[in-house]
């Protein structure tokens, strides 16, 4: 079972997880054009030293990417599966240039790349035909999966997909061999919804591709819906679809995601973000299993399973009227879970070992591992950012090494070099046992964690904390922090 992109509109990035051992599964995606065909990318839409590194790693299969600097068009006759547009290059931003790569083919994908995250220009430019807006990091992730998928679609009638069995799920700690154990059970059976529970980078799409891969409707399509990233204009369009003049741009019936996914399973990430409006049209799908187009009299029947995933605490939005209570029980049939990765750090060698070995494939590095002090330094540090940032560090640490070994430097320098956003810095937790806790000893973690997140830099520690610097030196000797300071 391989992993394709299929053509959708605005914000939204589908998966689907075709059975290719089924002859007509096989002949409509290739018909689609996209287990085939090039890769045309006008402009640079990653920088000089990725698409280095990329030549290097995936030598021999760039053949099917055609990089272009001006606004020549490919043949109408040219087999072309996507099309990446540097949206931020004035040139390549033209109105009538998008429109006439949307229109050069009948099911080519136009895909934008743009770093100024302008929710009003990326609406304009779907209008015009771009199919995605992505970042220049994920501009950089999915050309590494089309070029993966060049080499896995060649073999997808003969081998099933491996990635999303329950092996994928890394790690030995009782909270993984619980869930494990959960995904097993649940596998011959053909539940409706489950709800995925975990802070940013912890794993939650993992799992839900292993729910479905594993699972009684592994054959069907499995649809990834970012719910972050539809405005609330175009929710009903994207998820139920719309009929031929429904509204001033509807110029084509459009198939919603609910219908693609139909016998499969629908993934909406980031639910706990969605709005009032957009959860009251979702919960009446959940509760009548039909849909409507827009701009249609008629209802349509589905038989979707729904995964749902937040890093948001739901029960404290539903105290705050920002979550629909009957929203949460209908998602909430099944719950599954992923503790940090702080919580579970015997898990943390695991996963360094495997992210090393894909990471020195891929750059080409032959034999290449950690010190064992530089792995003592990553199982103690916190990880804020989880498993993400972990495969974050590893991978930069594996590029940028000259060595056969990763020291403790290098990672020091890794996790300098790659800081994880505000919002996933500013994330803490208190560690409350039993019997109680002082206010000195909450003080000390505060403070603890504040340090390691600045790499002990007192000075912008103590701004942070909007203390004196003196004042924090006193209540770094006072609580022995010191002696406990990780030392990368």
């Amino acid at each position: 079972m391989t992993d394709v992109v299929v053509p959708a509109t605005g914000y939204v990035i589908i998966s689907a997880s075709p059975d290719f051992s089924c002859p007509d599964s096989r002949r409509y995606y290739r018909d689609k054009g996209i287990m085939q065909g090039k890769t045309v990318i006008y402009g640079d839409i990653i920088s000089a030293e990725e698409r280095r590194a990329m030549k290097k790693g995936f030598a021999g299969k760039l053949a099917n990417l055609v990089w272009r600097r001006d606004k020549t068009l490919f043949a109408p006759d040219e087999s072309c599966a996507a099309v990446f547009v540097d949206l931020d290059d004035p040139r390549f931003a033209n109105p009538e240039f998008l429109v006439s790569l949307a229109t050069a083919g009948e099911q080519v994908r136009v895909i934008g790349k743009s770093d100024r995250n302008d929710i009003q220009d990326t609406i304009k430019v779907s209008k015009l035909g771009v199919a995605e807006v992505l970042t220049s990091e994920q501009c950089l992730t999915r050309l590494h999966d089309l070029l993966n998928e060049v080499e896995e679609i060649a073999t997808a009638s003969e081998h099933r997909d491996t990635r999303y069995t329950i092996d994928a799920l890394i790690g030995s700690s009782p909270q993984i061999k619980e869930i494990r154990k959960t995904i097993r059970l649940l596998a011959e059976v053909d539940f409706p919804s489950a709800l995925i529970l975990g802070e940013t980078g912890s794993g939650k799409s993992l799992v839900s591709r292993i729910l479905h891969n594993t699972g009684l409707r592994g054959k069907h399509n499995l649809v990834e819906v970012n719910c972050s990233a539809i405005p609330d204009e175009l929710f009903e369009s994207e998820l139920f679809g719309h009929v031929k003049g429904a509204f001033t741009d509807a110029k084509n019936e459009k198939t919603g995601l609910f219908e693609f996914a139909q016998e499969g399973t629908l993934f909406l990430d980031e639910v706990g973000n969605l709005s009032p409006s957009a959860q009251a049209k979702l919960l009446k799908v959940l509760e009548d299993k039909k849909l409507r187009k827009v701009g249609s009299v008629e209802e349509k029947d589905i038989s979707v399973r729904v995964v749902a995933a937040t890093n948001v605490d739901l029960h404290e939005a539903i105290r705050a009227g920002q979550f629909r209570e009957d929203l949460y029980f209908r998602l909430n049939l099944l719950t599954i879970e992923i503790p940090p990765l702080r919580q579970r750090p015997e898990d943390i060698r695991d996963l360094i070992e495997y992210y090393l070995n894909q990471f020195a494939v891929l750059y080409n590095k032959g034999t290449i591992r950690f010190s064992e002090n530089a792995i003592e330094d990553m199982t103690a540090y916190a990880w804020p950012g989880n498993i993400r940032e972990l495969c974050n560090v590893v991978e930069r640490a594996v590029l940028l090494t000259h060595r056969d070994e990763i020291t403790a430097k290098d990672i020091r320098s890794a996790l300098k070099r790659g800081r994880i956003t505000a919002a996933e810095r500013r994330q803490l937790t208190i560690e409350l046992p039993p019997q109680g806790v002082s206010l000195e000893d909450v003080q000390a973690q505060v403070i603890k964690r504040v340090l390691d997140m600045f790499n002990w830099n007192k000075t912008e520690a103590a701004r942070y904390l909007q203390i004196s610097r003196p004042r924090l030196r006193r209540i770094i000797q006072a609580a022995g922090l010191e002696q406990n300071r990780r030392r990368p």
